[in-house]
């Protein structure tokens, strides 16, 4: 096959915008406009003067009431979707995408305002849009550098973020070359992009069923040229795009627009041109452009309008179609659900002719019409109704009421009636309102019949709740997808007060979780019980060693979904998880009973043994201990004596020793004594004998 030229493909697209739903003129767009009219309370045109014009705003009631239900289940836990994982080896891949995407959903976007929208666009216009895109932006930042060597200067021009806007050149005293540069960093930054898309805005094929096998989707998209130059389409075909003219066809966005000031000029136009609003259209469709003979989902981007005056602004192939859709009620084999309108716009405008009629009833009753004798009673007193005025008249009977029957009562009855038959379309009762008097003052009222009664009227906003969830469902798949597609970096988040780096380039393959939202069942007083009695059940389990059933993961699973249900998001605050703890060692399983009284009796035998053991030993160290200290005194003893004696013999010895020294002296003495008188006796003789010769 042949491929498709640009010609071929504007007809193919100009054909496709002009035969699909939500076009201008046809009947999907003034039943949605007339939903957004009821909504509103906007008069409904058969309006009378003189008479009342007061609107029932059932509707608007009605969805009013259906919202904080909606926004209560989706947004009261900390994540508004899961990923579950499917193989063991998913389980931290599911936990981190878990967490990326609820975070960009919620703080990277306005996830409530978001959803909000979705849900409520879904209950008066059928169907609720958002879309998802990555989108790239560029960031500017002026640097100046100053005496940088041609080393620094070549090492900066290598910078790919780097672009030069100017450059000064000097030498220095030693003649070395010095570069002044000043120059602009532009990086590139990416993120994901969430917007609801207005349901006037989006157009489909007829033949869809759902998104899944849409071959055709479009949304108008309103741009001045110079948006359009800037993000970098060609200026000389934005140039020949001619202005909007939303306000000529798009009856549905000049109700929306001009509900505020019904005198808005939307014939204004910027005197630049550059200002003009266009119209551009994003063609989401299957064609086989490549002529391979399979058609590949593209995007084509067309400007201006009419058909066959489209400009080509843009044509790519693309993963995936960027919406998720949100449907009250689904219809089988239909693209479009059905709205709250569809289910009670008749009830507004039946009661809204009751109310007036009423009303007209209540006037003529208290300013009531008057029959009145011709010539007998002053026209202009009569025209004059003020507190006591006077009526000048001829004849007492000649001004008399014009009797008129009272509807009152009949009226307000059958209003009662019309809103039992409200309460059975929309399933929003007034006991879910709290406006039900009569039902919450009776005394036999029970908790138990009120839960009944509430739990009835709350089926069918649960039932919507659910069908919302497929689109909640789509749109965090579609973000996920987006993210493994486009983000090519790690990025560093703050979860649960600590700081996370997220890499999705390391989820191999980005299928293999289930996205789960966080629905409860039942209200929420109810779903609380419920999770009381199951901790009263684990702890008991727990307490008994788990039994194989329960563990800490399992009791900290049921807090946080305790906390989540009472409206406290992060369970964190108050309690520690198990997977993120250290793991601790296993606990040793509980012993059997009769084991455990065995060893206790063995461990006080042994315990009697060993404390008489240590008696016998305490005695035995005791009697040692006397032995050695009686041993230690005798040994004492036997020194002392020993000693006592030893110095009684040194004594002695010492006193005999003296003596014999004194009895030696003496003997010495006198011998020394005998030897002077010899000595003395010889000199005598000596000198006698001398003296003699």
């Amino acid at each position: 096959m042949a491929k498709l030229n640009k010609d071929k493909l504007l007809s193919l697209v100009s054909q496709e915008i002009t035969n699909s739903l939500g076009f201008y003129g046809g009947d999907l767009s003034e039943h949605r406009r007339r939903g957004l009219k009821f909504y509103l309370g906007e008069p409904l045109g058969n309006e009378v003067e003189g008479q009342s014009q007061v609107v029932s705003q059932d509707l608007l009631e009605t969805i009013e009431t259906i919202m904080p239900s909606m926004m209560r289940i989706f947004t009261q836990g900390e994540s508004i979707v899961r990923f579950e994982p499917q193989q063991p080896d998913d389980v931290e891949y599911a936990d981190q995408a878990t967490d990326y995407i609820n975070h960009i959903f919620a703080k990277d976007n306005n996830g409530y305002q978001i959803l909000h929208t979705m849900f409520k666009d879904a209950l008066i216009s059928k169907n609720g849009f958002v879309k998802f895109y990555w989108k790239t932006s560029k960031e500017q930042k002026k640097e100046n550098y100053s005496k940088l060597t041609e080393e620094e200067y070549q090492s900066l021009l290598l910078d790919n973020e780097i672009e030069v806007v100017s450059v000064e050149e000097e030498t220095n005293n030693q003649g070395v070359m010095l570069y002044d540069v000043e120059v602009k960093r532009v990086k590139d930054l990416g993120r994901v992009v969430i917007e609801n898309v207005p349901p006037e805005n989006m157009m489909v094929s007829r033949y869809a069923t759902s998104l899944d096998d849409c071959n055709f989707i479009a949304q108008r998209v309103y741009k001045t040229r110079s948006e359009l130059v800037d993000m970098g389409f060609d200026r000389k075909i934005v140039e020949e795009l001619p202005p909007s003219d939303e306000e000529v066809y798009n009856d549905e966005a000049v109700t929306r627009k001009s509900y505020e000031d019904h005198t808005t000029d939307f014939n204004y136009q910027n005197i630049d041109p550059t200002m003009t609003t266009v119209l551009v259209t994003e063609c989401y469709l299957k064609c086989d452009f490549d002529g391979d003979g399979i058609a590949e989902l593209r995007k084509v981007t067309v400007g201006g309008n009419g058909y066959n005056n489209y400009k080509l602004l843009e044509n790519e192939e693309i993963e995936q179609i960027p919406y998720a859709m949100a449907v009250a009620t689904p219809m089988p084999h239909r693209f479009f659900g059905l709205s709250m309108y569809d289910l009670i716009g008749d009830i507004q405008e039946i009661k809204t002719t009751l109310l007036r009629q009423i009303l007209n009833n209540a006037y003529l009753q208290n300013n009531a019409r008057l029959v009145v004798q011709d010539s007998m009673a002053n026209i202009d007193d009569l025209l004059v109704s003020r507190p006591g005025g006077i009526v000048r008249v001829k004849s007492p009977d000649a001004v008399k009421p014009l009797a008129t029957p009272n509807f009152i009562n009949e009226g307000l009855a059958m209003i009662s009636k019309i809103d039992e038959i409200r309460e059975a379309r929309s399933g929003v009762s007034k006991v879910q309102m709290g406006l039900d008097a009569d039902q919450i003052n009776k005394s036999h009222t029970t908790a138990v019949s009120s839960n009944l009664m509430m739990n009835a009227s709350t089926q069918r906003i649960e039932m919507i709740a659910r069908n919302f969830a497929d689109g909640v469902k789509k749109l965090f798949q579609g973000l996920l997808t987006l993210i493994c597609t486009h983000q090519d970096h790690e990025r560093i988040i703050r979860l649960r007060g600590k700081f996370v780096p997220i890499n999705p380039r390391e989820w191999v393959d980005r299928y293999n979780a289930t996205v789960v939202v966080g629905l409860g069942t039942g209200s929420q007083d109810q779903r609380l019980d419920v999770l009381t009695r199951i901790l009263n059940v684990q702890e008991k389990l727990i307490s008994k060693g788990g039994m194989g059933l329960v563990d800490t993961q399992k009791i900290y699973n049921t807090i946080e979904r305790y906390l989540e249900n009472a409206g406290y998001k992060d369970a964190g605050q108050f309690f520690n998880n198990p997977a993120t703890q250290p793991p601790q060692q296993p606990q040793p399983p509980k012993p059997d009973p009769a084991m455990v009284l065995a060893q206790q009796e063995l461990m006080m035998k042994q315990a009697k043994d060993k404390a008489d053991l240590q008696l016998k030993a305490q005695k035995q160290q005791t009697d040692a201990q006397l032995k050695a200290t009686k041993m230690r005194q005798d040994d004492q003893l036997k020194r002392e004596r020993l000693d006592l004696d030893q110095q009684r013999l040194a004594t002695e010895v010492i006193r005999d020793q003296n003596l014999e020294s004194y009895q030696k002296e003496k003997l010495a003495s006198q011998i020394i004594n005998d030897q002077n008188r010899e000595q003395l006796e010889n000199e005598r003789l000596a000198k006698d004998f001398l003296r003699g010769r």
